[in-house]
């Protein structure tokens, strides 16, 4: 090293595909996974699968609720809808102090109210009151939807990463999967229908627990070392807006919750219609919800699992896989939801098949997306992105694909001429989830347009990361005082072991203007 003074390099040490290390202090071992580590994630792991549990309860008893409080097809996919009100207003809030203060004592908070006016809620025997209880039920996910993947993405970085991101995601899917066999399974077993929404907020209560007594909050950028301080929110925003890679993941995320919405409020309910039509009463709609549910599960797992480790390979060759395979499998997706639509007379085993395959391909993309978000977006900022990013989607997406779909269900059921109600209820249904079909394939080509940008934006975020960190590759001198060179890790996709060039500026160092050399 030289020692004129007005020179200063520091060389990054090298580093394998799973470990990323930072000298002098903040030395971190981002791909080390430890017990206190694991047990972080196992915990936001959970609080993610109670979530989706409870979101995805009511589809498993929802034909009870229409009979019992006799709503229309509208008034019962707004009830499924209805989370996203108190979603709205308490996530930008979560984002913005998440990027800031205590993020445990905020996920325990939330989910300690959440927990409440969840229990609350079940001994509601009106709309109105249920659909006001309901409306609260966005709290819990915005407690920790934003918060968790940012933990996660503060523990580990690289393959690690990815592979904790595909638990968390696999817990989204498990949780809907067990969500329509615990609703289903405990309102056949007490017959009622509100015994089906009182085992998540009793689940919810142990996780507070869990976040009060066992859970870490690491420094935000740890795995990285990043030294980035946190900005005003109006920066943090504008930082957002103009990031193409986030915007454009972001619209075709809103295409699969959308579908997947639509899909989970009213898949069993059309399927069972489907039977009364055809007389097949060997199964009753409890039936078709657990086997829905099982077929969830079994597809989340290969999808988010598959998914994952296609980017982790892929994207060592081609560092824009991640939004490819996204892209793909959304558009492959949308043929075998026509076919179960067109087919939903025939066989019920060709049906679960179809749907199978149909999620399977939908499913690919969950850990891919969360994982572009970590790397396209600096630490300081990555909470106000998932909370904007969730936000947008529950919004666009699931909160308003069950209410859509059930309205249009409603407005062509009179125009269907037919003596049978049920067979008026089915075709409605059925035109109403044909939206699906053109929203995934649009949501398949906003994948494929986020591939364009996806490692440009991802080397900005490794650069500003990269400057933060005190001692780690840094190369400036007296004459040429406006160059400073960065030295990253060879093995990052988005530089490829170059060495890259950043403008000096009296701004804070997450504000840095980028220049690739």
């Amino acid at each position: 090293m030289d020692d004129d003074p007005e020179k200063r390099s520091i060389t990054a040490p090298e580093t394998d595909h799973e470990e990323h290390q930072v000298s002098d202090a903040g030395r971190t071992h981002g791909g080390q996974v430890t017990r206190a580590k694991m047990l972080t994630t196992l915990i936001i792991c959970f609080c993610n699968l109670i979530n989706f549990m409870d979101r995805y309860c009511l589809p498993g008893i929802l034909p009870m609720v229409i009979a019992d409080l006799k709503l229309s097809n509208f008034q019962g996919g707004l009830l499924q809808s209805a989370f996203v009100v108190s979603y709205v207003v308490v996530a930008p809030i979560v984002g913005y102090l998440g990027d800031r203060y205590s993020r445990r004592a905020i996920m325990g908070c939330g989910l300690l109210v959440w927990s409440i006016v969840t229990m609350a809620g079940s001994f509601m025997t009106t709309f109105e009151t249920l659909l006001i209880f309901r409306c609260l039920g966005g709290i819990g996910e915005a407690s920790y939807s934003a918060i968790g993947p940012a933990v996660i993405g503060d523990l580990y970085i690289g393959d690690t990463r990815s592979k904790m991101l595909a638990l968390f995601y696999f817990t989204t899917l498990i949780g809907g999967g067990l969500g329509f066999i615990t609703g289903s399974g405990m309102a056949a077993a007490t017959s009622s229908w509100n015994w089906g929404l009182r085992v998540t907020p009793i689940l919810s209560m142990v996780s507070v627990l869990l976040i009060a007594f066992v859970m870490r909050d690491p420094p935000r950028g740890l795995s990285e070392g990043s030294r980035l301080v946190s900005t005003s929110w109006q920066k943090d925003i504008v930082y957002l807006l103009k990031n193409p890679s986030l915007m454009l993941s972001t619209i075709a995320s809103i295409a699969v919750t959308f579908t997947v919405g639509a899909i989970a409020a009213w898949g069993p309910q059309y399927v069972f219609l489907g039977r009364q039509i055809l007389n097949d009463n060997s199964l009753s709609f409890d039936d078709i919800s657990l086997v829905f549910g099982i077929v969830t599960i079994a597809s989340g797992l290969l999808g988010v699992v598959s998914g994952s480790i296609m980017g982790q390979k892929l994207r060592i060759r081609f560092p824009s896989a991640d939004a490819i395979i996204c892209g793909i499998g959304m558009i492959c997706s949308a043929p075998f939801f026509y076919a179960l639509l067109v087919l939903s007379l025939g066989s019920i085993y060709a049906i679960y098949v179809l749907a199978f395959l149909a999620l399977w391909f939908i499913n690919l993309n969950w850990a891919l997306v969360g994982d572009i978000l970590l790397y396209v977006i600096i630490p300081t900022r990555r909470a106000t992105a998932a909370a904007f990013q969730i936000l947008v989607c529950h919004i666009f997406g699931d909160a308003s694909s069950p209410f859509i779909v059930g309205l249009i269900s409603d407005a062509l059921k009179p125009t269907i001429e037919s003596d049978s109600e049920t067979f008026r209820n089915f075709k409605s249904l059925e035109y109403g989830l044909f939206v699906i079909l053109f929203v995934e394939v649009l949501g398949g080509f906003f994948f494929l347009a986020c591939s364009w940008f996806l490692v440009s934006d991802r080397a900005k975020a490794t650069r500003a990361v990269a400057v933060s960190i005190p001692d780690q590759s840094v190369l400036y001198d007296k004459s040429k005082a406006s160059q400073v060179h960065v030295f990253v890790p060879a093995n990052d996709p988005a530089t490829s072991g170059h060495t890259v060039m950043i403008k000096r500026s009296s701004q804070i160092m997450d504000e840095v203007n980028l220049e690739t050399v």
